[in-house]
């Protein structure tokens, strides 16, 4: 995986606890243009904007568009092996003398807290998508406006967001571009600078949203933050919501439609000491979805939990979701919004996977009304390979119980025609066993689905039983 984050992760960490010493400076040299209560600053081609709340409580002002110094960069098929162009909603020159069409489908990579637009993971994006089809890639600059404590950078992301929606404008009046066309890819910080341009944006195509910053916006009024209101289609990936000292994402459904990889926090690979690592997994998971055949199908789930017990397999139509570039291939019914999806990934690249729902219904267990311990199997392919995996942890095993489980595999495992099964009780017992009524196994990728014979099979403790596919 590629390093695109330029920084020292404890940074962060150190420029959070700095920022109530230096955010009021950071806005002294702007004050002279606001109103005279002191709560609005105006800024020429942009509109008004009021203080905002602080991670610190201090309010604050957005600063200036030149101290932000905001730049858009083409790319196009035909400028990809060149320098980028830089477009200005204040010259119309530097439209009509780029390679930018109107009539092409344009999608904006807006980057987040501490970085800039010539950070690895969009170099690599902005590639992948210009792989994928004749787009006009604008990539958004904010590093000025970004590489400062975290407090203005938040507060800064409304005039970037305005600057957006002003470029669009310009581009639609000017040069017959539709609104519909254009599709904000926002990281962080980023994704909320989409909102603040979605909401100026009548009919904005889309808004994908990596991870949306959580501080200062989670649980936030939406006036504040991305919500379903900003766009025609609102996706987002979360991917550190959750942890014990600070997340830097959010858990909060924001979208009309929401994936959480792995729960939506602490990613498949990434350990507790790398701070930084699940947050960016959200743009390294939506830059393998443009191009990959493995496309990061999701589950319609009300919570992680009820997927990883096999709740939410099979799914139909628009419940069967696809994390990343292609969200928008399962849309859900007009009006609704925050829909929760879950999948997991692996571990390393490549992240997608597949799943698998196996469910197993017990027969009478022979010594005891509850065993405790693990079911193994090994998945006997039609090649004849085999995928092995472990169903459960340590848990209890009842008589006459249906168990469903979700496993997961790197690749499409086919029709399963043979599968073994062995039985590893947690603590070693004379006599141990569980007995299996029926055992079926379903694609959460296809239709397909696999029943296997079995006859009350009991299977002891270091033994195992061998169960084959049901023709038809």
């Amino acid at each position: 995986m590629v390093n695109v984050i330029n920084m020292d992760p404890n940074l962060i960490t150190i420029l959070l606890a700095t920022a109530c010493l230096f955010s009021g400076d950071a806005v002294r040299n702007e004050r002279q243009t606001a109103d005279d209560t002191g709560n609005t600053i105006c800024y020429e081609g942009l509109g008004c904007f009021e203080k905002n709340g602080s991670l610190f409580g201090k309010p604050l002002f957005p600063l200036s568009p030149e101290k932000i110094g905001t730049q858009f960069r083409l790319f196009t098929q035909r400028t990809k092996d060149e320098k980028f162009q830089i477009l200005s909603a204040v010259d119309v020159d530097s439209i009509q003398n780029s390679y930018f069409n109107p009539e092409k489908l344009t999608k904006i990579v807006v980057h987040g807290f501490n970085q800039d637009a010539s950070a690895d993971w969009i170099e690599t994006m902005k590639n992948e998508l210009l792989k994928a089809g004749d787009f006009n890639v604008l990539v958004v600059d904010w590093k000025k406006g970004s590489r400062i404590v975290y407090d203005q950078a938040a507060a800064n992301t409304r005039v970037v967001g305005a600057e957006i929606a002003r470029l669009i404008t310009f581009l639609i009046e000017k040069f017959g571009a539709n609104a519909d066309d254009f599709h904000v890819i926002g990281h962080s910080l980023g994704a909320h600078i989409g909102g603040y341009a979605g909401e100026r944006l009548p009919n904005l195509g889309r808004i994908t949203g990596l991870d949306p910053a959580g501080p200062q916006f989670e649980n936030k009024d939406t006036i504040v933050r991305l919500d379903p209101t900003d766009a025609k289609f609102v996706d987002t990936i979360h991917t550190d919501g959750k942890r014990l000292v600070l997340a830097l994402g959010m858990l909060q459904p924001i979208g009309h439609v929401d994936y959480y990889p792995n729960g939506g926090f602490s990613q498949a690979g990434c350990s507790i000491f790398q701070v930084v690592c699940s947050h960016r997994r959200a743009h390294v998971y939506f830059t393998e979805s443009i191009n990959s055949a493995c496309k990061f199908q999701a589950f319609r789930c009300e919570s992680y939990k009820d997927f990883k017990e096999g709740k939410c397999m099979p799914c139909v139509h628009w419940e069967c979701g696809y994390m990343g570039f292609h969200a928008d291939r399962a849309k859900p019914p007009t009006g609704t919004t925050n829909v929760k999806y879950f999948l997991d990934t692996g571990k390393s690249e490549p992240f997608c996977i597949h799943h698998y729902q196996i469910k197993v219904l017990t027969g009478h267990l022979l010594n005891s009304a509850t065993e405790n311990g693990k079911i193994k199997m090994n998945l006997i392919l039609s090649n004849e390979q085999l995928e092995e995996t472990y169903l459960t942890n340590r848990m209890d095993i009842e008589s006459n119980k249906t168990y469903a489980f979700v496993v997961s595999s790197k690749n499409d495992i086919g029709i399963v025609y043979n599968v073994t099964v062995s039985w590893q009780p947690s603590t070693p017992t004379p006599g141990s066993s569980i007995t299996i009524k029926k055992l079926k196994i379903v694609s959460g990728n296809s239709p397909r689905t696999g029943r296997f014979i079995s006859q009350n099979a009991t299977i002891e403790a270091g033994y195992t039983s061998l169960f084959t596919r049901i023709c038809g």
